[in-house]
């Protein structure tokens, strides 16, 4: 058997060596005229591994006796001389070739920096075992190959490329009501910008870090190293610096500044956009701009309007200007050219103005301490006038598939009855009947607006007004879970902290008026229970000027039926609660119009109420940016 193993060998060797086209690069074991002998084959080592390109055939593999695991004795430990490491190197030795000479076989290279091979090298030298038992490491080890042969660099979160990948992919997209391959212009006219500003770009880095902060907060400190980096620059550059970077960096930090939660430097930001819209507007007028320019400026303007009009609605600072309807005057006149659907304002860019002036108004109201005559008097032509307001007819459609015309129409006037809602708990003197019934019916058609939008629309990035104001009147379970339900929603597309709080504010709105309907209905049970007990009656006539001490009550069970002040051991008054209630702003318990005190703007049970309780007035403006 020995001999006949020896022959098929000898046979075999013959046929590799016909068939070999390449030649080895090292001396060859192998008896072919140049060496002298060959190795002897052991019991247990296969022909296959003394040659010198360890490549055997099937063959060779199937003889008998053979232990596919032996190495020969001559075996050296190969290491992989191209490996990705996660640390961005590539385990590569450094290979130093000895000078050549006359000779080729003189040539010699020399591994220096010999290193032990690693668990991902060890994958590759491993054999592969044939037993079951073997199989989860088989799985590891191909799961190991896969990642040198697929693997991606590995960034930081706080990266400048990863922070590009977010804004590109999640800031853009609930910062524009239309993401569609072309037309949103934070990507589209803005990024191009950044490439020509280091300030645009820091600000930028941060307000998308302020972004990603709610998912990864150990971003807010990037966010905040690039606020500052932004802020450096741009005060430094700002004279030499063109007016389209200077005001987009502006109202990118604003932007940024209102997503943090421990920023409050109130509108400065604003408030220094505005001299930048003033000396856009008058370069804009002139023409002298190129058309790509005019456009840059026209998309930030149109911007900052609908920034300053929603600091407006809850801000208690500012001035009373209305610049918004200069600004826009140009841009969304009649010869302004129809850019279609506007990023932030929708279809709602001629109704803004009139939500304005309905915001300084407001404002005015919420710090004096009751309505003059001119008060109602602006305020029922401003009710005239957003009543009146319609959207525009012709509308060029938006790529973006997930926004229809018809979502920013419905959410347009979502606005405009939201604002009559704010504007009649602010002065409901401009109404003559109930106010109470004609605010539950305005939140009712605020609601049926935003409802008929679906939560997949990109409009309902910018439904945070308007929701607030109609969810805090809302009343029943059902419309109350509806309420919840697109709250949720909303947190969980755009995924920035206003919305948490707006929605924050809206459960204690509920929570205040709840407590209050019971508290009064323990105090109607109470009264009751006093007049059965003591046969107290609250039907006696008060005169008009009622004074403690004579106040004039007469007591009706008069015997002889004569006018007789009730004595205080025979007369029994409320609860001490309810009387404490009665007595709360007595002259101003209900308001013109049946509309309660509390429920007003100045209330406690008003959504600006709570906000002021929990001293959030000086960032009010922060909770609405989308």
């Amino acid at each position: 058997t020995t001999h006949q193993a020896h022959e098929d060998y000898s046979i075999l060797h013959n046929r590799l060596k016909t068939e070999s086209r390449f030649p080895s690069s090292t001396p060859s074991p192998i008896n072919d005229g140049f060496d002298e002998e060959v190795p002897p084959q052991s019991a247990t080592t296969a022909p296959s591994t003394i040659w010198s390109d360890n490549s055997p055939q099937l063959e060779n593999l199937l003889l008998p006796g053979t232990n596919l695991n032996a190495r020969p004795p001559d075996y050296m430990d190969y290491e992989p001389t191209h490996v990705y490491q996660p640390d961005g190197s590539t385990g590569i030795p450094s290979l130093q070739p000895y000078p050549s000479s006359n000779s080729e076989d003189d040539v010699e290279e020399i591994m220096r920096e010999q290193k032990t091979p690693d668990a991902l090298a060890m994958a590759f030298l491993s054999p592969v075992v044939s037993d079951s038992s073997s199989s989860s490491s088989g799985g590891s080890r191909f799961n190991m190959l896969s990642a040198v042969i697929y693997g991606q660099p590995n960034l930081h979160s706080d990266s400048e490329e990863m922070l590009t990948l977010r804004f590109d992919t999640q800031t853009c997209g609930i910062l524009s009501i239309k993401d569609g391959p072309t037309e949103n212009p934070w990507r589209m006219k803005l990024w191009p910008m950044a490439r020509e500003s280091p300030a645009l770009r820091y600000a930028i880095n941060a307000m998308t870090a302020f972004h990603a902060s709610k998912e990864k907060p150990s971003l807010r400190i990037k966010g905040m190293q690039d606020f500052g980096q932004s802020l450096k620059l741009l005060s430094a550059g700002i004279q030499d610096t063109r007016i389209d970077i200077s005001l987009a960096t502006t109202l990118v930090l604003a932007f940024a500044e209102s997503w943090d939660q421990l920023i409050s430097t109130g509108i400065t930001h604003l408030r220094g956009a505005k001299r930048l819209v003033s000396e856009a507007l008058i370069r804009y007028r002139k023409g002298s701009l190129h058309r790509e320019v005019e456009a840059r400026l026209s998309f930030l303007c149109r911007t900052w309007v609908y920034m300053d009009v929603i600091a407006r609605l809850t801000s208690l600072d500012g001035d009373e200007s209305e610049d918004f309807d200069t600004v826009l005057s140009p841009l969304c006149g009649p010869s302004a050219p129809n850019q279609g659907i506007d990023p932030l304002m929708g279809c709602a860019s001629t109704l803004f103005p009139l939500i304005g002036r309905a915001a300084n108004l407001i404002r005015k109201v919420r710090t004096s301490g009751e309505n003059s005559l001119p008060t109602v008097s602006q305020a029922s032509q401003l009710k005239d006038s957003i009543d009146k307001w319609e959207g525009p007819t012709i509308i060029e459609a938006p790529e973006d598939q997930s926004t229809e015309i018809s979502h920013s129409l419905r959410t347009a006037e979502a606005y405009r009855w939201a604002t009559l809602l704010y504007l009649h708990q602010a002065v409901p003197e401009i109404y003559s009947g109930s106010v109470t019934e004609l605010i539950a019916g305005m939140a009712t058609k605020v609601l049926n607006h935003l409802a008929v939008v679906p939560p997949t629309s990109r409009a309902v990035i910018i439904h945070i007004f308007p929701l607030l104001a109609a969810s805090c009147e809302a009343i029943g379970g059902e419309n109350r879970k509806w309420v919840a339900d697109r709250w949720e929603t909303m947190m969980a597309r755009m995924n920035i902290q206003n919305i948490d709080k707006c929605w924050i504010v809206v459960k204690e709105v509920w929570e205040r008026r709840d407590n209050r309907e019971q508290e009064r209905c323990r105090q109607r049970h109470r009264t009751a229970a006093d007049h059965l007990l003591t046969g107290y009656t609250p039907t006696r006539c008060i005169k008009s000027r009622p004074i403690f001490g004579d106040d004039g009550v007469h007591d009706s069970n008069s015997k002889d039926g004569s006018a007789r002040r009730a004595t205080p051991s025979v007369r029994r008054l409320p609860s001490s609660k309810l009387r404490s209630g009665m007595l709360r702003k007595e002259s101003s318990s209900v308001a013109p119009g049946g509309l309660e005190y509390e429920l007003t703007v100045r209330g406690d049970l008003h959504w600006a109420g709570v906000m002021k309780d929990w001293k959030w007035e000086g960032e009010l403006y922060n909770l609405w940016y989308c």
